[in-house]
């Protein structure tokens, strides 16, 4: 009889029953926010979401976390919060002296004018940059207090964008996201949006060189995308990387990739080639999600389709190549 798949980051396991995933609960070694798979079932939840296991949880037990990822509700929130988010920079332990966190209904209202999910509280003057670099010219300054929304993450930097519509990278300590303010149950949860990239990970990756690519400098990756989240995943950009046989990088390339990884599933990506007429015209990189909805309207596309990405790189007597996440972002999506 199939058992229970628990998920924890990158890890899986089996729980031979709900007694097992009992007693994980109580001793702590399953989180609220863990991924569970009933036996027989496609769908899975967060453990706070089984009714049998949600009263284990001590901290932020019975905290609703909706399936459609709406907007969370407004509620009453004490003032001291909002004006010590607005005072205090780099305040992570500003729960200690606040005295009541708020749970996922008072996300909306924390900071001067109410932050939604996707958005972040700049906690000091800072400089938005062009590229994600210290040296990297400046787009434009946020203050301490002003509210920025959240496009995607890559590394140790935000994309964001300013309330006057401007985009560019703010390194993440320049920020707070308000579900830091939260419930244990509420961060787990709402973790995935704000590093989406600990949930998404490359998987079976290999790289090949026929004759005719080695002499055009062209290496051909074959790779999975693994999302292990409630939330799709898109905005996606990869890095190439070879290196020689002193292990010394000498080149590296990023990889814009179109479409999406739907939560909780992996996705093959693949290359769309230019149509006949023109030949000369941009390869299109996607997921293969992507793709099966395009060819579901133009069955002919299939004939334009081939799994693995084409990288032309400069170097030459590269003896290792790999493919790495860069940059992603998460989408609230309705089911």
């Amino acid at each position: 009889m199939a058992g229970w798949l628990v998920t924890q980051g990158d890890r899986q396991f089996q729980a031979q029953d709900l007694g097992e995933l009992k007693k994980l609960a109580a001793a702590g070694d399953l989180g609220p926010g863990d991924m569970v798979q009933p036996p027989g079932a496609s769908d899975w939840l967060y453990a706070s979401e089984i009714d049998d296991l949600s009263g284990l949880f001590t901290d932020g037990a019975g905290v609703d976390i909706d399936d459609d990822w709406d907007m969370p509700q407004k509620s009453r929130v004490p003032a001291i919060i909002i004006l010590a988010l607005v005072a205090v920079a780099g305040a992570f332990g500003i729960w200690h002296f606040i005295g009541e966190r708020p749970s996922a209904a008072d996300l909306e209202l924390l900071g001067p004018n109410g932050l939604q999910l996707n958005e972040m509280l700049v906690t000091q003057d800072s400089t938005v940059r062009g590229e994600p670099s210290d040296s990297a010219a400046a787009v434009t300054t946020v203050k301490n207090g002003d509210t920025v929304q959240l496009l995607a993450k890559r590394k140790d930097w935000y994309t964001i964008k300013t309330s006057e519509g401007k985009s560019g990278y703010l390194g993440v300590k320049s920020v707070i996201p308000a579900y830091i303010f939260s419930d244990n149950a509420t961060k787990e949860a709402y973790d995935p949006f704000y590093n989406p990239d600990s949930y998404v990970f490359v998987k079976n990756s290999s790289w090949m060189q026929l004759p005719d690519q080695r002499e055009l400098n062209i290496t051909l990756f074959q790779f999975l995308l693994q999302n292990t989240s409630k939330f799709e995943m898109s905005g996606l950009t990869l890095v190439a990387t070879i290196k020689d046989k002193n292990d010394r990088v000498l080149e590296r390339k990023e990889i814009k990739v179109e479409g999406s990884i739907p939560r909780y599933d992996a996705v093959m990506v693949g290359t769309l080639s230019p149509p006949e007429d023109d030949p000369e015209g941009p390869k299109r990189l996607m997921t293969a999600s992507m793709f099966s909805e395009l060819a579901a309207k133009d069955p002919s596309l299939s004939m334009r389709w081939a799994e693995g990405v084409e990288v032309h790189m400069k170097s030459e007597g590269f003896v290792e190549a790999n493919i790495d996440l860069l940059e992603v972002r998460a989408v609230p999506t309705k089911r």
